[in-house]
């Protein structure tokens, strides 16, 4: 306490709160601490106000810049002690749960003087070097820092360091990494491990909300494929949209929050579209002979579930001596099937396979025919000389009679049309017959078409199929090459088959020394 100086007065304080802070107070309980405050302090009455100097003087002020320093050298006024400073008024600090982390309180010019306490809220956890929480994962080190011990969850939050008498204290945010969760909504529902049902054409909003510190990355996914690969479906960070549903974004759609701390997190929800009925016929020609039993069979989705009928002329058929009805399920659609027994010429003609549910009515016609099917293409292969091996099926159980191939290069407007010789019944079908034609085709895309003629009649031309046939020769070797564009070197041309050339083989030859030099 300093000297007073004559001529001047002190107001007498209201009380002792007026003069010592609260967290003083706390201090001042600690036994401890009593003593040291009691050295701070000593009674009025033995305090000299009546201050000489060393001759016998009054004491008066120096004009000098450096008043507050006595020129006598005598140390116990040249030592100013610095007041405390907060260098950093909050800081953050981040640590996973179960480890250690170490709080630093940014303060310069602590002193003997100065009593350091560690706060969470209105909590004292240490005061110096003592503990006072009950929780022993709390105590300080020797600068003061607050050490955490096996952190856990609950330990989050701001903690406050202290300093007294001062009263000045610095926050740090403790944020403790939780591993993720997750919830889907749509909307404002939550609707994590649910079953939605939309309709087709309605737009369809998921938000993928995830939880975690740090904050998670999220990811959509479907039956194990990524979400963008799926038709339709957009997505941008947690929220993925459908725009127009259709029957095929009826599925489990799965949403994955994953901050690398712990495990992943993940919710699903399955979609289900209801919609009106798709009817597909794979034949829509059958035939059939005249005292047959011909199997008329269409494919169909439905949600819900839908109901067939099978028609001719509009009036719908009953089940009996002729008819019957099928009804199965293949993978992921229905199969309906009609039953025609005994085939007289009568019988011939279109049938109607149609379906219903509450959304909506479709069918499809399939027509029963004593003419050959249309012929089904099996693909092609290519052959030295460009030539060009053609394979088609065509069902009918009366024998065939001819074939007719025509073809036509994609340049060209003429149709050229020939009569393969092979047709054979199949060994494990009876009424199937394989064709199979070979034909001699220049470099290009070439375009061709089949029918076929029974003993009933012509058939219609098949499906138009596309054939390519690349730019490759033979030379006097019978080594199969393919030419270069032209942009490559002129007269060029590279084996795809039956050998190499010995130019080719001293490349691959070259190549591979090369490498194996690289590799070692």
């Amino acid at each position: 306490m300093g000297a007073m100086v004559p001529g001047m007065s002190f107001e007498k304080p209201s009380s002792l709160k007026d003069l010592i802070p609260m967290d003083f107070c706390i201090i001042l309980s600690q036994p401890k601490r009593r003593d040291w405050y009691k050295s701070l302090t000593k009674p009025a009455d033995e305090y000299d106000y009546n201050v000489q100097g060393d001759d016998g003087d009054d004491y008066t002020y120096d004009d000098d810049e450096n008043a507050s320093v006595d020129k006598s050298g005598n140390t116990e006024y040249n030592n100013v002690a610095l007041e405390p400073e907060i260098e950093v008024d909050e800081t953050e600090t981040e640590v996973k749960p179960d480890e250690m982390v170490k709080l630093t309180c940014r303060v310069k010019n602590l002193s003997s003087k100065t009593v350091v306490t560690w706060n969470i809220g209105d909590r004292i956890l240490t005061m110096d070097s003592n503990t006072v929480s009950n929780d022993k994962r709390f105590h300080v080190d020797s600068n003061k820092n607050l050490i955490i011990d096996h952190v856990q969850a609950a330990d989050e939050g701001v903690y406050t360091c202290k300093i007294l008498p001062q009263g000045i204290n610095m926050k740090v945010k403790l944020v403790v990494s939780r591993s993720p969760t997750v919830r889907i909504y749509d909307n404002v529902r939550d609707i994590s491990g649910s079953v939605r049902t939309y309709r087709e054409g309605e737009k369809i909003i998921l938000d993928c909300r995830p939880s975690g510190t740090p904050e998670p990355s999220v990811t959509w996914s479907s039956h194990g494929v990524r979400i963008d690969r799926v038709n339709g479906v957009n997505v941008e960070g947690g929220r993925l949209t459908i725009e127009r549903a259709e029957h095929h974004h009826a599925r489990v759609y799965q949403c994955l929050a994953d901050n690398s701390i712990g495990k992943p997190a993940h919710e699903s929800v399955t979609i289900n579209i209801h919609y009106a009925p798709k009817v597909s016929a794979h034949r829509h020609e059958v035939n059939t002979g005249e005292g047959y039993d011909a199997e008329l069979f269409c494919n169909y989705k439905s949600d819900p579930v839908g109901r067939s009928t099978w028609l001719r002329d509009g009036t719908p058929l009953v089940e009996g001596s002729k008819y019957r009805m099928t009804e199965e399920t293949h993978g992921h659609h229905n199969r309906t099937g009609l039953v025609v027994r005994k085939v007289h010429k009568s019988d011939l003609g279109s049938y109607q396979c149609q379906v219903d549910n509450r959304l909506g009515r479709q069918h499809t016609n399939v027509s029963l025919i004593y003419e050959p099917e249309l012929a089904h293409f099996d693909g092609y292969e290519l052959q030295s000389g460009h030539l060009v091996v053609l394979n088609w099926t065509v069902r009918s159980v009366q024998p065939l009679s001819d074939i007719l191939l025509y073809y036509q290069k994609s340049v060209d407007k003429q149709w050229t049309s020939e009569k393969p010789l092979v047709a054979e019944k199949h060994k494990e079908h009876s009424g199937v017959w394989l064709i199979q034609h070979r034909v001699q085709l220049s470099p290009g895309t070439w375009h061709a078409r089949v029918k076929s003629r029974n003993t009933e009649g012509w058939s219609k031309y098949s499906e138009m199929q596309i054939i390519n046939v690349p730019i490759i020769y033979t030379d006097n070797e019978d080594h199969l090459f393919e030419k270069l564009d032209s942009t490559e070197t002129s007269g060029t041309s590279r084996i795809i088959s039956n050998g190499f050339s010995s130019t080719s083989l001293a490349t691959i030859l070259v190549a591979t020394l090369f490498f194996c030099v690289r590799w070692t």
